[in-house]
């Protein structure tokens, strides 16, 4: 980029430049990097678009641009991104949140008003961006799961950001969740890695090549991590506990079929706005045989 730009010149450059890169979004997302990189608010960028912005914020938004035309997620130049009303930090090493996943906090926060559900564990919390929002908005008491230190460094800074109080742990599903805590959860939830072993590689690059390949690959049908979950899930739960899912696009038939088999009733599929499979959930029955 030439120097001496004002804040308009570099706006239309950089949306030229993500325009010509494929970005869908390109109008938008140089708006929003180029108002984090003169910490000006969306009225600014075009009340002050005559205003010079200087040599250094011309070289950070050329970065970013060059990021961005690399295909780094929007969301990791930023940092952060916002879900549920609510900002997140994000970064390389953590899954970022999208919006399908309201879905699934939306049908157990919903759920919480008729069945009494305070004690929750979130399995595969990533940035912590589901046991947060349900305990922000919920007032529950959420204890998230990962196996990744990084991610739930991102967690605890989350929760300390949206001051949520949520109890972290590092552990592979249940693998390290005390034994005393048998028994005591209301609800399960997760949104595990669903993305069958071979689909990996024809994901977007923004996905494929950036967001963490274990929070992706669900094995080679995409339903390996249910399984696990599902099969454990009985030992941990309440008599008549919940157990929530967000699934893949069209997963819904078998996950409904899974939960049936292992003892849940009352299973629900739930469709996103598009009309693709997205939340599973069902009640573990009361008093059932150990299998």
């Amino acid at each position: 980029m030439k120097k001496n730009k004002t804040i308009a010149n570099a706006l239309l450059e950089g949306k030229h430049r993500l325009q010509l890169a494929g970005k869908d979004n390109y109008a938008f997302e140089a708006e929003l990097l180029l108002m984090e990189v003169c910490q000006i608010s969306r009225v600014q960028l075009f009340t002050h678009g005559e205003k010079m912005i200087l040599p250094e914020e011309e070289a950070r938004y050329n970065d970013y641009l060059n990021q961005r035309e690399s295909n780094r997620p929007l969301q990791y130049i930023l940092g952060q991104c916002e879900f549920m009303g609510l900002p997140f930090y994000v970064g390389e090493g953590v899954l970022i949140p999208r919006g399908d996943t309201e879905l699934l906090v939306e049908t157990v926060l919903s759920m919480s008003k008729e069945n009494n559900i305070q004690q929750v564990i979130d399995l595969g919390t990533g940035s912590g961006c589901i046991p947060i929002c349900l305990a922000h908005y919920g007032k529950m008491n959420c204890l998230g799961v990962d196996i990744s230190p990084k991610a739930l460094s991102f967690a605890r800074k989350n929760a300390e950001k949206n001051q949520a109080v949520v109890e972290w742990l590092e552990s592979d599903l249940f693998d390290k969740v005390p034994p005393s805590w048998k028994g005591s959860f209301d609800a399960i939830i997760s949104n595990p890695p669903y993305i069958a072993k071979a689909e990996i590689g024809t994901l977007m690059p923004e996905v494929r090549d950036f967001e963490p390949k274990n929070a992706l690959d669900g094995g080679e049908d995409g339903l390996a991590f249910y399984q696990r979950i599902i099969k454990d899930s009985r030992h941990w739960l309440k008599n008549g506990g919940w157990l929530f899912f967000e699934i893949g696009y069209d997963q819904g038939k078998a996950l409904l079929s899974m939960m049936m088999e292992a003892g849940f009733s009352q299973c629900t599929l739930r469709k996103d706005l598009a009309g693709l499979d997205r939340v599973v959930f069902g009640k573990l029955k009361e008093n059932i045989d150990e299998v």
